[in-house]
């Protein structure tokens, strides 16, 4: 039986309802089912699910001790993965599987059961790793791995396999499954077969699969399992692979080796007009998932912010950021870029939120077009001395966006404002982008100013309260929500966007501040805010000589 053609069929038919992004891969697969490129063999993939299915046991209520029988989706899944073979090689095609499904869909338990069937049908001398950001979560995949092996007498049976407070492992094949997490103090030294990531949606960065990874480089057939749920971390580990996974659905890059199964929805608005669109995101709706509890959330959903953020995020994997932020994520999203060349030859409103000593420090170029558009050119500076311990204390990849030139670095432990300036003069120089006016808040300023005004700057002072920060605020978000502002899809101001709260008195006037954490920075939010101020003076003096 070919359970990919099975599922595929019922897809087109309607008879199983799931987005356009799963729907388009489906499509795709089955034209590879006929490039000459690869060859289909159902064998490894039943060979798993008949293991699954014979030896593996639920251990959950109201589950427990029945026999695993796995839903359509899920063993054609397995085909798929384990099925495609390279034709030129006969090797395994896919070596990468991201797997984003809703909570309480058994995605736990499905993996469990695969790496179980893993453990037990690999040859020997292999390690199976289960991994998450925290100890904890990856403790969850692997107690579910171990109470599923103890529900079966004969995967239990201590010949065939024993465990002990590190691992599983087989007296006989020398088989082990281990624990892996972004805690974990040595990620060296592994010869992982099979690699299974849970829950991914709270990595920053990515350390523990860039340690799975390496660790499989001598492997003819490595594979990587990413199961998770959509979470609130904006910029992390889990956006930049979906991101990956969404250009490769829309053609924009080409890679035979992932396997991207995304169970998403289509729209916000379906969830609440049609429950029958429920199953997209949650393809085990009614058999392990209970609609009563879909129904039960939605109707708190319309009456409580909390409820809503984490039901769209969790049950239907629609990102969202944390309680009580300014802007939805859906808002503040946009992964439009452009070529800093396009905009050779502009004039700008320049913004500066100046941090204190050991913080973030933040500079901004706005720039409008005759056609409305906003384009925003964000850059960020930090003390050197400080980066490890920010990493750590924020947790966000300081150290790619350092890479990626989106910050730079000071020496010592507190930040040269200096080097603003001179990115300023870098980028009149070097792109002929020169800012009319420049905003800034007077704390902390006053030798900057001096300086920026010494090179021929033009300061405009914009303190932050209400007074001076509701309006241009309120005019930034209306411009996000209606995708007018391009700011080249940075992460750094996408997460400073997401971490800012809107502070609001009793007139209804707002001003920013930060999320429930003193680590949650928002300097980018604030100097944009204070280039929208300076924007707003000189509205029509800048629109007469803009481009």
């Amino acid at each position: 039986m070919n359970y990919l053609i099975e599922y595929y069929q019922k897809v087109m038919s309607n008879e199983i309802l799931v987005g356009e992004e799963l729907k388009t891969m489906l499509k795709r697969l089955m034209d590879d089912l006929v490039d000459p490129r690869f060859d289909f063999d159902e064998k490894p993939g039943n060979l798993r699910i008949d293991f699954i299915e014979t030896f593996c046991k639920h251990t959950k209520s109201p589950f427990n001790g029945q026999p695993f029988i796995l839903e359509l989706w899920e063993k054609a899944l397995i085909q798929t993965a384990y099925g495609f073979k390279m034709k030129e090689t006969g090797l395994r095609r896919f070596n990468e599987v991201i797997l984003l499904i809703a909570r309480k869909n058994g995605k736990t338990t499905f993996i469990a059961g695969l790496d179980l069937a893993e453990f037990f049908l690999s040859k020997g001398g292999v390690d199976i790793v289960c991994a998450s950001n925290t100890s904890e979560q990856a403790n969850i995949l692997f107690e579910e791995i171990n109470n599923m092996r103890e529900q079966s007498p004969a995967l239990s049976n201590e010949k065939r396999s024993k465990k002990n407070i590190f691992f599983i492992y087989s007296p006989k094949t020398k088989n082990k499954i281990k624990k892996l997490s972004a805690q974990s103090r040595n990620k060296d030294g592994y010869n992982i077969e099979v690699g299974c990531i849970d829950e991914v949606h709270e990595m920053t960065d990515s350390k523990v699969y860039d340690a799975i990874k390496q660790s499989q480089s001598t492997k003819k057939e490595p594979l990587i399992f990413i199961i998770t749920t959509e979470g609130t971390t904006v910029g992390g580990f889990l956006d930049t692979k979906l991101d990956y996974c969404r250009k490769m659905l829309k053609n924009e890059i080409s890679d035979d080796r992932v396997l991207p199964w995304l169970y998403t929805q289509d729209s916000t608005n379906e969830i609440y007009e049609n429950p029958e669109t429920w199953k997209k995101s949650n393809p085990s709706l009614g058999v392990v998932k209970t609609t009563s509890y879909l129904d039960d959330v939605m109707n708190k959903s319309k009456n409580d912010h909390s409820t809503r953020v984490t039901m769209l995020c969790k049950d239907f994997n629609i990102k969202q950021v944390d309680q009580g932020a300014w802007l939805s994520f859906a808002d503040l999203n946009n992964e439009s870029i452009y070529s800093i060349d396009s905009l050779r030859g502009s004039y700008a409103i320049g913004g500066v939120d100046l941090s204190s000593t050991t913080d973030l420090t933040s500079s901004i170029l706005l720039i409008q077009k005759k056609d409305g558009k906003r384009y925003v050119i964000p850059h960020f500076f930090m003390p050197s001395e400080v980066l490890k311990k920010r990493m750590e204390e924020d947790n966000v990849p300081y150290d790619i966006w350092l890479k990626r030139g989106l910050i730079t670095l000071t020496d010592g432990n507190q930040n040269d404002f200096s080097l603003v300036t001179k990115w300023f003069i870098k980028m009149i120089q070097q792109y002929e982008i020169r800012p009319l006016w420049v905003g800034f808040d007077p704390w902390n300023s006053q030798y900057w100013i001096k300086e920026m005004e010494d090179q021929g700057f033009n300061m405009e002072k914009v303190r932050q309260g209400v007074y001076s920060l509701s309006e241009p605020m309120k005019q930034l978000e209306a411009d996000l929500k209606n995708k007018i502002v391009n700011y080249d899809n940075n992460p750094i101001l996408k997460w400073c966007l997401s971490n800012t709260q809107a502070k609001v008195d009793l007139n209804g006037n707002i001003q920013p501040s930060k999320l429930n954490s003193r680590f949650k920075r928002i300097d980018g939010t604030v100097a944009l805010i204070i280039a929208y101020a300076v924007l707003n003076r000189y509205k029509l003096d800048y629109e007469n000589m803009m481009t």
